[in-house]
């Protein structure tokens, strides 16, 4: 059978976070920035695990779209990074105008790209990309509560086969997990700050107790809230 080559072919693949933020050869310091706007700039770390291998590392942010710059320099936007070696991104705000009364969110983009061995360089292969999301969160100054207080009083209420949560306060509330009774609801991702949603539930759902956990600032599931609903 004739082999067969690609020749400069390159496949993106966005990488899931994994408890510690592996993807591929590098390890990201954490799951999620959290810009908080008394400070100058955020640090997010880098490690090229690899024992011999460099990196090429490729950053920005975006608004949510995938398209439009987020209002924010990351530096350095691109770098090698070699094996066994970290390096750390440094997030600063431009003082673009954000919402003062709540968080915004933002995404930050990690691409990297693995060398080619010398042995390599004249073959035709076919070489993988990978890209982290990451979400990252503009925290405006002196907002009223705290983020754990915004995941302890999120409000529920059952619509038909939907599940409405309002959120009250100023801040994102992510799920880390959501119950009816001992129901997981999959679909539960996120609620905006002073918005509501609706999620549909499953049809073998009927307790009328809720439970969950948040993710935390450091990307761990916070302590367990449970509630009653209409």
């Amino acid at each position: 059978m004739r082999s067969i080559f690609l020749t400069g072919c390159l496949i993106i693949l966005s990488a899931s976070f994994m408890s510690q933020g592996h993807a591929n050869g590098i390890q990201i310091g954490r799951t999620r920035v959290v810009y908080d706007a008394n400070k100058r700039e955020v640090a997010l770390s880098l490690t090229n695990t690899e024992k011999s291998s460099p990196w090429l590392v490729q950053s920005w942010t975006d608004t949510g779209d995938g398209k439009t710059r987020g209002p924010f320099i990351v530096t350095p936007p691109l770098f090698r990074l070699d094996a066994q070696k970290e390096q750390s991104l440094r997030i600063s705000w431009t003082g673009a105008a954000v919402a003062k009364d709540r968080e915004s969110l933002f995404y930050l983009n990690v691409r990297t790209i693995p060398a080619t061995p010398k042995d390599d360089e004249e073959k035709n292969i076919l070489k993988l990309i990978f890209k982290t999301r990451l979400k990252l969160f503009f925290r405006p100054k002196n907002l009223d509560g705290t983020p754990a207080e915004a995941c302890k009083n999120l409000e529920f209420q059952r619509q038909g086969s939907a599940l409405s949560i309002t959120n009250n306060a100023a801040f994102y509330v992510v799920f880390d997990s959501l119950l009816l009774g001992s129901t997981p609801v999959p679909k539960a991702d996120m609620v905006a700050p002073k918005s509501t949603v609706q999620i549909e539930i499953p049809s073998t759902a009927t307790a009328r107790n809720v439970n969950w956990h948040c993710i935390t600032d450091y990307g761990n599931a916070s302590e367990k809230f449970e509630a009653s609903y209409q």
